[in-house]
């Protein structure tokens, strides 16, 4: 990571950081950015989303549509 990318993640989050401190920031981002960089997202077997169910919608009786 350089430190124009430091200096950009800084401007999207809002924050302000010292300029004597973005080198240390540099590594600390860079190191626990490390493992995230290293997992190949390809080999990652996608998931289908969870199932959500919304009890009081289910509790009401069911409409049918045809009737109109």
């Amino acid at each position: 990571m350089t430190l124009d990318e430091v200096r950009a993640r800084m401007k999207a989050a809002g924050i302000e950081i010292a300029e004597n401190r973005l080198e240390m920031v540099r590594r600390l981002l860079s190191d626990a950015l490390a493992p995230i960089h290293a997992v190949d997202s390809r080999a990652a077997r996608t998931l289908e989303p969870a199932v959500m169910f919304d009890a009081i919608r289910s509790a009401e009786p069911r409409r049918d549509d045809d009737d109109e």
